[in-house]
């Protein structure tokens, strides 16, 4: 059972994975890359009640003004595609903010 969970987090938290560093910040459009480039992980794995607020709702949304100019991607440590990240995480943060956020 262990094993499993191991297993589970290791396969999760490899590869295109960021680590909330903030090397890429600050962002010209505003967005908070260190958190928007995780929000699904961060929503499955700690209490969400936290992000899945109206702040946090705005704060996501900068996403969708993304220009991709690339500043962040050289600052990145890992190599990360930054601006696929975000974008990413942004469907998966509304899908589950309106999963859970509606049915209250």
């Amino acid at each position: 059972m262990i094993k499993a969970a191991i297993e589970r987090d290791r396969a999760e938290l490899t590869g295109n994975f960021c680590r909330g560093c903030g090397y890429c910040m600050p962002c010209p459009a505003g967005i908070p890359l260190n958190f928007a480039t995780r929000m699904v992980d961060v929503l499955n794995r700690l209490p969400a009640e936290g992000y899945l607020t109206d702040e946090w709702n705005e704060k996501m949304s900068r996403i969708e003004n993304c220009t991709e100019c690339g500043q962040c991607k050289p600052k990145c440590p890992y190599n990360l595609e930054i601006p696929e990240l975000v974008k990413k995480n942004l469907v998966g943060y509304r899908k589950i903010y309106e999963e859970r956020c509606n049915s209250r």
